[in-house]
């Protein structure tokens, strides 16, 4: 293994930290949760496929407007194609 793909592997690992599902959370992830786990949804895929207890969408949400900031996330702003 090349120093940079163990460097690549490492950063992934820790990044899909990020979306791990708290259960104590008492108000619904909203907007820029959403955004959020749509913006580390690669990572978030890599810890849910390997890790027991990650998830890619954050529960409870707030629906619409949690599913419209994941989305944006997910596409980064529009700028996905380029």
């Amino acid at each position: 293994m090349t120093r940079t793909t163990l460097l690549v592997a490492l950063v992934a690992i820790a990044l899909s930290g990020c979306a791990h599902h708290y259960a104590g959370v008492h108000e619904p992830y909203g907007f820029f949760s959403g955004f959020w786990h749509g913006l580390i949804f690669e990572f978030s895929l890599i810890g849910y496929l390997f890790i027991d207890g990650v998830y890619i969408i954050g529960e409870p949400n707030t629906g619409f407007f949690y599913y419209t900031g994941f989305v944006l996330g997910l596409f980064k702003v529009g700028f996905a194609g380029r």
